[in-house]
């Protein structure tokens, strides 16, 4: 019987997952130490860092061109946002090069709706723009768990159409949920990990709504022009709703599409570093 909540907090121990992740997932951050460890740790692993001081990079975070290295990243950033960043880009290191092309699919995905968190930011002023960012970036790391723990059952579903429903008859839970009980207990700001878990069932959350409503409407922004399946949510009469309710239109919508065709080539070429 498949116990979801035991196998992800296993998964943290498996020895596929690699050792700069783990070491990752254990800093602390409440200590000048926990800041010196985490800088240290990333720096181990030359192909991580240059991955995390490039989307430290971003204009979305607002020091674009200035971050040269870890240092500079947590100095700007933070320690919080900068161990977001090194979660979320180690975990290509956990899959074999034959699944390793589905996965960055996948993160090419959340990557776009970070794009558009982070505008949507601007529009509605939740929370800074990196967070918002971060939110987007991490909100399916749920799917990359199952795949982790699951290869032979999730493989066939993961891109499907209805991805929540089989996901629900599966495991009894969907990739939201789970990609909170991955987040939990790794000191990733409090605004993120409820974001995530909550950006499939926005009505339900109750604490830092405006973060989740950026990723929800962020992940209906970006299916409309996907044609793949990778987005699992799909713009509808109710994500229309919360676009008006919250004060944005169609134009900001097509803003940020505009500016998502503009970054498509740069998207994929970040995911060949």
């Amino acid at each position: 019987m498949i116990n979801i909540k035991s196998d992800v907090e296993r998964l943290k121990n498996l020895s596929t997952i690699p050792v700069v992740m783990k070491r990752i997932l254990e800093t602390v951050g409440n200590e000048r130490k926990g800041h010196y460890d985490l800088g240290r740790i990333i720096e181990h692993d030359q192909s991580l860092a240059e991955k995390v001081v490039a989307m430290a990079n971003s204009p979305y975070f607002g020091h674009a061109g200035l971050i040269n290295n870890i240092e500079q990243a947590i100095l700007l950033l933070g320690f919080d946002l900068v161990k977001s960043l090194a979660i979320s880009m180690s975990v290509f290191k956990i899959f074999s090069k034959t699944e390793i092309q589905r996965v960055k699919k996948l993160w090419a995905h959340s990557y776009r709706v970070a794009i558009a968190s982070s505008l949507l930011c601007d529009k509605i002023p939740v929370t800074t723009a990196g967070v918002c960012f971060l939110s987007g970036l991490l909100h399916d790391i749920g799917r990359v768990v199952f795949l982790s723990l699951y290869p032979d059952i999730y493989k066939p579903i993961m891109f499907e159409s209805d991805l929540l429903e089989k996901e629900s008859t599966l495991f009894g839970i969907g990739h939201p949920e789970v990609s909170g009980m991955f987040l939990e207990n790794t000191l990733i700001p409090d605004e993120i990990i409820i974001s995530v878990r909550f950006h499939h069932h926005i009505k339900e959350c109750t604490k830092h709504k405006g973060v989740a409503t950026t990723v929800y409407l962020s992940e209906g922004i970006v299916s409309r022009f996907e044609n793949n399946n990778v987005a699992d949510g799909r713009w509808d009469n109710e994500m229309e709703e919360t676009l008006y309710s919250s004060g944005l239109s169609l134009e900001d919508i097509a803003f940020v599409e505009d500016v998502l065709n503009e970054e498509g080539d740069s998207i994929m070429k970040f995911f060949e570093l």
